[in-house]
């Protein structure tokens, strides 16, 4: 069970723990223990795939164009769960920890995702 940190500035960073890969899907062990279905990571690497695009993880603004925003509006659908922009911040760290995505800090706490 890896044990990682959420992406962004140090300030803002959780750490969490998950079972499973997104091959499988994945149990994140953090507040309520959501599953991410293996489907649903497929889905959001095939949606961005190539694209450079904000994390947009606040639960109160998310960013237009952004992950959590996205997720917050398909996750129902296509996951079965419905997720908030808060997951997107997991889900991030999980697809950069597993190598599929990376990501960088655009002025010094924007996370930025590249696909």
């Amino acid at each position: 069970m890896p044990t990682i940190w959420t992406l962004g500035s140090s300030a803002v960073r959780t750490q969490f723990s998950y079972d499973g890969n997104i091959e499988e899907g994945v149990m994140i062990h953090f507040s309520g223990n959501p599953r991410v279905s293996a489907d649903f990571f497929k889905a959001i690497i095939h949606e961005f795939q190539g694209m450079k695009i904000p994390g947009g993880f606040s639960m109160t603004d998310p960013t237009r164009g952004g992950l959590g925003i996205w997720i917050l509006e398909n996750s129902a659908k296509l996951n079965g769960t419905k997720l908030s922009p808060r997951h997107a911040s997991f889900i991030a760290a999980i697809l950069e920890h597993e190598g599929k995505i990376r990501s960088s800090l655009e002025g010094g706490k924007a996370v930025i995702l590249h696909f």
